[in-house]
């Protein structure tokens, strides 16, 4: 078994070399990008969490030794995601669309969103397999984490609604909501 998988969920790692010269431009992409619900990767259904991260220059912090490894800057691309690979590689590309083009676009070798075949390639080719996953949420997919959170929500808001009652109203007002 691949050490990408625990449970239903598959840890994506990404580590694609960035063109010279294209850092600082795509990391200024990256910083614009909006956040939270109206971050493109909210779009890729099955995502429990996914990042880009711009890697310039790399710190060793051995024993003994503070220097910077020069290296060329790679764009960091990972994702914890629900079900199979390749389904969710197609998600991620029609649901990024033209937004996987400016990001990735900075990429050496990036053949574009829409060649299916070469996109889904590409990504598997600079594909790194995990060290260690581990799965937050056990076997819960994106969509019952977001049903359980919804109804802890349903639920505090009810307990302090409730404060006070009596036994009887108590219980009736939660059959009613539960």
């Amino acid at each position: 078994m691949s050490r990408n998988v625990s449970g239903q969920a598959y840890a994506l790692t990404v580590l694609t070399p960035i063109v010279d010269g294209h850092a600082p431009e795509l990391t200024a992409h990256l910083d614009a990008l909006p956040e939270g619900d109206d971050s493109p990767l909210a779009r890729v259904g099955r995502t429990h969490l996914a990042r880009w991260v711009v890697i310039d220059h790399v710190k060793y912090q051995g024993h003994g030794q503070r220097h910077r490894d020069h290296l060329p800057p790679r764009l960091l691309f990972t994702s914890n995601l629900d079900g199979d690979l390749d389904s969710y590689l197609e998600a991620l590309r029609t649901a990024l669309g033209e937004d996987a083009d400016a990001v990735w676009g900075h990429c050496v070798g990036y053949p574009g969103h829409r060649d299916a075949a070469g996109f889904a390639r590409w990504l598997k080719a600079h594909e790194i397999e995990a060290a260690l996953f581990f799965a937050a949420y056990g076997a819960r997919t994106v969509d019952r984490v977001h049903a359980d959170l919804a109804k802890r929500a349903r639920l505090i808001e009810f307990a302090l609604e409730a404060q006070g009652l009596e036994p009887a109203a108590l219980k009736a007002r939660f059959l009613e909501r539960f």
